[in-house]
């Protein structure tokens, strides 16, 4: 018999998925929910690609470790796993496992973001909602993409399956799930009100891609009573949180080093109490990291007057400090800068990026082609796949055999897909009204830099930067260069993900001309199957790894502007506020980087500090690096061969990614804007997740 053609997209997992869906939810034992988890891990991690960098790991389950100190459920064997895709999603498993897409974690803007991510999917845990069928179609969603927003082909996909598979997820058991998610990080140490800015951000997802959520929204309780059954919630309402509680919270905070929200929550609690000498001492702290040294010394003149002999000495201990600053400005100033000419430097880079970006702009334009075409193409071949649906596939197969080996070829054009669509969308554009991604990035970095010398005076700290200035230009062209050759990357994996379609078109058509004999196909056609099949996934896996090359790049490129924002912050003019990003490394990552002796005197600047400090953090948990891998030693390895550090880490194999994602959370420490997420009262549109 010969195979009937079924027009259906090309995701073969789906008859894997298909066949594990189960019956309306039955009571069953924990042990039987944790083999049904594990099986499900299974399916998930054959046709998903998880992302092994140890320090990203490390540092997901050290938020979920502490999340599940907390939990009821001592029978479950808690598991997180990173799922490499650009998508802002997350869900649950029977059996304690959570999975968190690499673009959720891109998206948070901390670890207590990410907590309350986590929080939530453990909630579905802790209340068994993932034992129901309604749990089973939230991995189905998840499986097929249907909440992707960056895969078009996927999407519609998804749409073709929704009226007949998905069931509407229970509105109580999300309302539920938010519930024991906060209290799990509310216990756990972490901000709570670390939700609602989540769900804040989600809500400006939605706003961004409302014709890509609208089945999301209609599935899901709405965001805005969900972020009001928060506010009702003990842990957030302010009626029944004490002072002293709000107070422990803002020093939770600093001492986490989330500076900006410590020092929002501090000068709430001094508005209701003036004279409350912690309060005040804590906010000095915060302020001197947020680069606010006159505003600290007010505080700390505050302190003295208000506390106890104790606090006063120390008051004035740190006022003689911040003293010490004004002091090395005063240096500074003596220097006497040539203001012209780091115009002019300026002027030139602008120059350069613009070209940069006018080549930029035509390259992933044709890539954008090129993603369309394949798109279709896919859609085209899909069409082709078998129909298995009523077959008994008997393990160890021939058939078994073709079909796992059609599942690894979907696995690596969605992997290709993902990361050649990222890049090509994360370029961006400067068009007026339309700045976006790496191109808007870089224009607003030299903004930043060009500010300074259009005030009279120039300010003492701004003065203090501009040493870095030149470094700061260099990392600015090279991540344009990154940029370049992202888009080249992906457009030549587009090319080979091209050919390699052409030729499973023809296996494809090879194999619905096949014969089957006991349910099985004969040994002369699959002999004659597996040359085109062996050449087909050769081509996928050579398209996926060109796409991977391409996503390093222009992670790479991130990285790099990064290092320049964080230079920019000024936490390297003085020992004073280079020791408050000291501090919030060693909170991290578990090193402090190098001393502001060694960073003088090395000629390095406070961005190349931390990204030699995660790198070196990498390496300890298990990158593979050369034996001299501290801070100081990578820091000198790079002055010595005259190597940037993010160059560094990719010669030791470093993931540009993860790199990207500590330095953007180390940045946010000192530049997330609490009062707007707050005040706004955001709500969520995020997908099944949160």
């Amino acid at each position: 018999m010969t195979f009937a053609r079924y027009a259906v997209p090309l995701l073969v997992i789906l008859s894997l998925v298909l066949g594990s869906l189960p019956s309306p939810a039955l009571a069953i034992s924990t042990q039987a929910e944790v083999r049904a988890g594990q099986a499900e891990d299974e399916q998930i991690t054959r046709s998903e690609v998880i992302e092994n960098d140890p320090l990203l790991n490390a540092y997901v389950r050290s938020i979920a470790d502490k999340l599940w100190l907390q939990v009821a459920r001592k029978d479950i064997p808690y598991n997180i796993k990173v799922i490499k895709a650009s998508d802002i999603n997350s869900f649950a498993t029977e059996g304690g496992f959570v999975y968190i897409d690499e673009g959720l974690i891109d998206f948070v803007q901390s670890d207590d973001e990410l907590a309350s991510v986590i929080g939530h999917e453990t909630g579905h845990i802790e209340r068994r909602h993932v034992v129901t069928l309604n749990s089973k179609a939230e991995i189905l969603n998840i499986l097929l993409g249907i909440a992707s927003i960056f895969s078009p082909f996927i999407y519609d996909f998804g749409n073709l399956l929704g009226a007949t598979v998905m069931a509407k997820f229970s509105r109580e058991d999300e309302l539920e799930a938010d519930r024991t998610g906060l209290q799990l990080m509310a216990r756990a140490g972490y901000d709570p009100e670390a939700m609602v800015t989540m769900m804040s951000h989600m809500n400006v997802l939605a706003d961004e891609h409302s014709d890509l959520v609208d089945k999301y929204l209609q599935d899901h309780p709405d965001p805005k009573a969900r972020v009001a059954h928060l506010m009702g919630y003990p842990e957030l309402d302010p009626t029944k949180v004490t002072e002293q509680q709000r107070l422990v919270q803002a020093i939770s905070d600093e001492e986490r080093a989330r500076y900006s929200y410590a020092a929002l929550k501090l000068q709430n609690i001094l508005a209701a109490d003036p004279h409350n000498a912690e309060a005040l001492l804590r906010l000095a702290q915060a302020q001197l990291a947020l680069g606010d040294t006159s505003k600290s010394a007010q505080t700390l003149a505050e302190a003295a007057q208000a506390g106890s002999p104790q606090a006063r000495a120390l008051a004035l201990v740190r006022e003689a400090s911040l003293r010490e600053i004004e002091a090395h400005r005063v240096q500074l100033l003596r220097l006497d800068p040539d203001f012209g000419r780091l115009s002019r430097a300026i002027a030139q880079a602008r120059q350069t990026q613009s070209e940069a970006a006018q080549q930029l702009s035509a390259r992933r334009d044709q890539g954008h082609d090129q993603l369309q075409a394949v798109q279709a193409r896919l859609q085209d071949v899909s069409y082709e796949l078998p129909n298995t649906e009523n077959l008994q596939i008997r393990p160890n197969s021939r058939l078994a055999a073709v079909m796992s080996n059609l599942e690894a070829m979907a696995r690596a054009v969605n992997s290709g897909m993902d990361d050649a669509t990222q890049v090509l969308n994360g370029v961006g554009s400067l068009q007026p009204d339309k700045r976006s991604g790496l191109l808007r990035d870089g224009q607003e970095i030299l903004d930043e830099m060009a500010a300074p010398l259009a005030m009279h005076p120039v300010p003492d700290e701004s003065i203090a930067i501009f040493p870095s200035y030149s470094h700061m230009f260099g990392e600015i062209s090279r991540a344009d260069g990154d940029a370049l050759r992202a888009v080249d990357a992906a457009r030549a994996s587009l090319t080979q993900m091209d050919q390699g379609i052409g030729d499973l078109d023809m296996f494809l058509r090879a194999l619905n001309e096949s014969y089957m004999t006991f349910g099985d196909l004969t040994t002369t056609d699959y002999n004659g199957l597996v040359p085109r099949m062996t050449q087909v996934m050769n081509e996928f896996n050579t398209a996926a790894i060109e796409a991977s090359q391409a996503d390093q790049l222009f992670n790479m490129a991130r990285a790099r502007q990064l290092s320049a924002r964080i230079t920019l912050l000024g936490v390297g003019d003085s020992s004073q506020r280079y020791a408050t990003l000291q501090y919030a490394l060693e909170q991290r990552f578990g090193l402090d980087g190098i001393s502001y002796r060694a960073m003088l005197h090395a000629g390095v600047t406070p961005g190349e500090v931390v990204a030699a400090t995660i790198l070196a953090a990498d390496c300890d948990d298990g990158l593979n690096c050369p034996e001299n891998h501290t801070p100081q030693e990578i820091i000198e390895t790079a002055v010595r061969t005259k190597t940037p550090v993010i160059d560094l880490a990719n010669a030791y194999g470093m993931h540009a990614w993860p790199m990207e994602i500590f330095m953007g959370l180390t940045y946010l420490d000192y530049t997330d804007d609490p009062t707007k997420e707050l005040a706004s009262g955001g709500a969520s549109s995020s997908n099944v997740g949160i």
